[in-house]
């Protein structure tokens, strides 16, 4: 097990050796040598993963690579892992899953009428308020798919990094106050 998390050290630090001086870390900065964007441990593979499964289930399917880097930037987790989890929604999936997702959106909002009162104002006949209809049933769909599958993976990533023993992310330690004052 130490000689799998040697190599993948020494790969990472190999990665960030080949992006200095590039245009991307140019642009980004050091940000994109924060060592959470690169580490293995459960903290940040978790958050890649719940980060990555939430961009995928959403309809943004020509951003979701670039919005996942940009999360993963900002929320300092894995950003390999964040960028594999997103490949689950690919031209093949990616017309089931938005069904489904619709399907769920359109059944949430027929069983509860708050949800019904805030598309009275585009009930409209036409493409325009068909569409808007349609979108909100997608994004409603999307965003609890979204978030179930986002929750779902952080808990089960963290439960399997503590149950193989994965390490956890150092925390710094709170300093020690004296025990006895020095006069």
């Amino acid at each position: 097990m130490k000689r799998r998390w040697k190599w993948w050290r020494r790969r990472q630090r190999l990665m960030r050796i080949s992006l200095r001086g590039t245009q991307l870390h140019r642009a980004l900065g050091d940000r994109i040598m924060h060592s959470h964007l690169w580490a293995l441990d459960s903290q940040a593979v978790a958050g890649g993963l719940a980060l990555g499964l939430f961009i995928a289930f959403t309809p943004t399917i020509p951003f979701q690579m670039f919005l996942c880097a940009l999360g993963a930037l900002f929320f300092r987790v894995n950003l390999p892992i964040a960028l594999a989890a997103c490949c689950i929604t690919n031209p093949v999936t990616a017309v089931p899953i938005y069904l489904a997702e619709r399907r769920l959106g359109k059944h949430l909002f027929a069983q509860f009428w708050i949800l019904r009162s805030v598309l009275e104002p585009f009930r409209a006949k036409g493409r325009g308020g068909r569409f808007i209809e349609e979108s909100t049933y997608l994004w409603a769909g999307a965003l609890l798919f979204g978030t179930v599958s986002a929750v779902t993976a952080n808990v089960l990533a963290r439960l399997v990094g503590k149950i193989a023993g994965h390490p956890q992310a150092k925390r710094p330690r709170p300093p020690r106050p004296d025990r006895t004052p020095d006069r």
